[in-house]
């Protein structure tokens, strides 16, 4: 699964924000709904790929999956 949702990567799916002139990115109405939907198609392909029956062994192997403590990011 890929990386949690960054500022970089809602940019890259967007295409609609902006950066200012102090290099903070500035989100428009639809940029978190369609990174939203594009980690939920992540997720649902992780899901697919992983063989696990016990409900709360998948949770917490999708929550690692998806904010992985030794790579996140300061968010």
């Amino acid at each position: 699964m890929s990386h949690p949702l960054t500022d970089d990567i809602i940019a890259e799916i967007a295409h609609s924000g902006y950066i200012d002139d102090y290099c903070q990115y500035h989100y428009v109405e639809n940029d978190l709904r369609a990174a939203a939907d594009w980690q939920l198609e992540q997720v649902i392909a992780w899901l697919d790929d992983t063989d696990c029956d016990d409900p709360q062994e998948t949770a917490q192997r999708l929550k690692q999956a998806m904010r992985p403590t030794t790579t996140q990011e300061d968010n």
